[in-house]
């Protein structure tokens, strides 16, 4: 009888660890150290997504500031896409930026067939959250749709990133 007390005991306790990744909420996201998220929407796949730390000025970026979303768009289907739009509740406009260029409110980012989109350079082409509604602390997540011409939309709780005391385009993720 105690053998099979403890043979249920251990399914329960194995088991119940295996539904810890699955259901995670922000809360334990920021927790467990994930920095970055990816995602699906048809053939497209949504790769290492965060918003950018905001940086050695501390944790948080301030209400009414801008943030870049940083991610890589891969296309493993037969024809060419477009990323044209994003948005978010937490930010007036997503648009796009070329480095220090002028930002582009009209999004219109060819994600080619078996290829890819980068948009993961703070210095070169990314996504930019612009006139912020409220402040973003490092280590929680936001919510943001991303909308695909063909694939069409998916919504994802994208990580802001804690400061590494790295540009967040340069550092290197290790996968275990």
């Amino acid at each position: 009888m105690h053998r099979i007390g403890a043979a249920v005991l251990l399914t329960v306790v194995l088991t119940a660890g295996c539904g810890v990744q699955s259901g995670t909420t922000d809360l334990e996201r920021a927790r467990i150290g994930l920095d970055s998220v990816d995602g699906r929407v048809g053939d497209l796949r949504l790769l290492s997504v965060s918003i950018a730390s905001p940086g050695p000025r501390g944790s948080t970026h301030l209400a009414g500031d801008t943030a870049a979303l940083l991610l890589t768009v891969a296309n493993d289907g037969q024809d060419d896409d477009v990323l044209t739009g994003a948005e978010t509740a937490v930010a007036e406009k997503v648009v796009f930026r070329d480095g220090d260029g002028a930002a582009e409110e009209r999004l219109d980012v060819a994600v080619p067939a078996g290829g890819v989109a980068v948009l993961r350079e703070v210095t070169g082409a990314h996504l930019e959250l612009t006139q912020l509604r409220e402040t973003l602390r490092s280590g929680f997540s936001v919510p943001v749709t991303f909308e695909f011409r063909d694939a069409g939309a998916v919504t994802l709780s994208v990580p802001i990133r804690t400061y590494e005391g790295v540009r967040p385009d340069r550092l290197v993720e290790h996968s275990s």
